[in-house]
This record gives C-alpha cells, structure tokens and sequence, in this order.
C-alpha cells in the first residue's frame, strides 16, 4: 500500500520544539536541535558548519540521522560557536602547575651575590677569595665552605662544599643540588579565527612578558597581567610558549574551518630567559 501523505511534506527539515543553547562560561556556545524532514531529503538537509536556525553564531559540530517509518527520518544535530562578547577567541581555560626541580647549586641566582631577597650569597661575591685549609689547590668563597679550583673562580671552577667543621659550613657540606620552584600553564582556547593558528605556530619557543603571545591572550588576566624577571641588565620575559597543538573543531562539508581549537603549555621561568637565546614574540613589548 502507497504511503499517503498530507500537509508538510518536509522536503526540508523543520525545527522541533526543546532544543538547548549553553555556554560554557569561556566563550564556548554549544546547543542541540532537533529536526523532521522526508527521508528523500535527509541527506542533505543538515551539514557541518550550517548555521543555527536560531543563532547565527552557532554551526553545526555533528548530527545524527535516525530512520524512521513512513519516509519520516529525525536529524539531532549538534552546533558549536564562539560568543559574540568575547570574539575572536574564548577566554583562555587554564591549569598551573607548580611544584619542585632538582638543580645545581651553581644555576641557584643567588650563588653569586647577595641579589635582594637574601641576606647572604651561597658562594660569596664572586670577585673575594681566600686560599683553603682543606687543599691548597683550591680557593674557598663566601662563608659556607664553596671551593673552588685554584684560578677558575667562576661558577664552573666550583668542586663543591668541602668544610664541615662547623655551622653553618655543616648544612652545606657535600651538596651539590637545591630545590628550585617550577611552574608551567596548560590551557585551550577557540576562535572563529585562522589567526588563531598561524600566530601561535610562529610563536612556539618563543617568550613574552605579558599574558599574550603574538597577540592570542594565554594566560588569563586574574592571573597575572606582567611577568618580568629585573636583572641588574634591565627585564627579562619570563613566560614561554613550549607547545600547541591544533584542531580543526568544526569544519563545513568541504573541510574548510569554522572553528579553530588550540592546546597550549607555557613555562614560567622566575629568573627569566635571557634575550641573546630566547627570541621574543611578535608583540611582546
């Protein structure tokens, strides 16, 4: 028997009532709707990167096509978009880390000093020396029983904490290492922008001194506008742009994004990279 049909005959899809519209609270639009369109149709009748019938911000992410009786197929169709308040990207979602590292006591910026924040320099001033008691071939810096050999005074010269004959020279004999903080930001932001991909490509490796690299804000601003190291040189970026990695988040039948999806980590360095190795970002000031 000939299936009859009366009314709509749903040559195109048509929108049910329910549906859903949600942010995510960093600029990420995502929503569901529902539609019924004649089987004949259904094929074509949604497509990645359609725009919302509702919101024009919003594409198609991914759908599902359920067949039905009687040549009536039900499409979900799932939708992605960036807020018009906060384009061209989302606000950046960020983790830190932080926790403790091993170094050498040489790298320590204190080993030579005293630089302001500490009292006294682990290894002395770097330029006073005095001739050990322990091996004369050595010269002795600073009060803490560093060593170093005869004329190579520098922090490369050093052979380690030698005297233990009293405190404070005990705590320091036989060290070679300190606990030295680290911390690094792991974060994801999307944007509508291709901009997106090709600034932070060319900034991987590269530093800055605010919270943006190559104009992409990274690092939100409740976290920390400015980060510079001074140095008796002048200031030092300390953050560091160590990955990303891209993904073409929603796309149109053609493969063309709409899209973009970067995963980021950054390195935070307290003392700062030093300029003559680590090149600057494009805009970092």
């Amino acid at each position: 028997m000939a299936i009859i049909k009366k009314g709509n005959a749903l040559t195109t899809k048509l929108l049910q009532p329910g549906g859903t519209y949600q942010t995510d609270g960093y600029g990420l639009l995502t929503g569901k709707a529902t539609f019924l369109v004649d089987s004949a149709a259904a094929s074509t009748a949604v497509v990645g990167g359609q725009v919302h019938p509702s919101y024009s911000d919003m594409f198609v992410h991914k759908f599902t096509l359920t067949k039905g009786a009687l040549g009536l197929d039900t499409i979900e169709a799932e939708y992605v978009g960036i807020d018009s308040a906060v384009k061209p990207q989302t606000r950046p979602n960020v983790t830190a880390s932080l926790g403790l590292t091993s170094e050498h006591i040489t790298t320590h910026p204190n080993f030579f000093g005293p630089i302001t924040g500490y009292t006294k320099a682990i290894a002395g001033t770097g330029t006073t020396f005095s001739q050990s008691t322990i091996n004369k071939d050595y010269k002795v810096g600073g009060e803490f029983g560093a060593h170093f050999k005869g004329t190579d005074t520098n922090a490369g010269g050093f052979v380690g904490f030698l005297d233990s004959s009293s405190a404070p020279k005990q705590f320091y004999y036989g060290k070679s290492n300190y606990l030295a903080p680290t911390t690094s930001f792991s974060g994801s932001v999307y944007s509508d922008s291709p901009y997106l991909v090709t600034q932070l490509k060319g900034a991987v490796g590269k530093t800055s001194k605010i919270n943006t690299f190559a104009g992409v804000k990274l690092i939100p601003d409740h976290m920390g506008t400015v980060w510079e190291a001074a140095t008796k040189n002048g200031t030092l970026d300390t953050l560091m742009l160590s990955q990303v990695s891209f993904e073409d988040y929603c796309v149109t039948p053609l493969g063309t994004p709409i899209i973009y999806k970067a995963n980021y980590e950054i390195k935070f360095n307290r003392e700062g990279f030093p300029k003559e190795v680590y090149q600057g970002s494009a805009v970092s000031p």
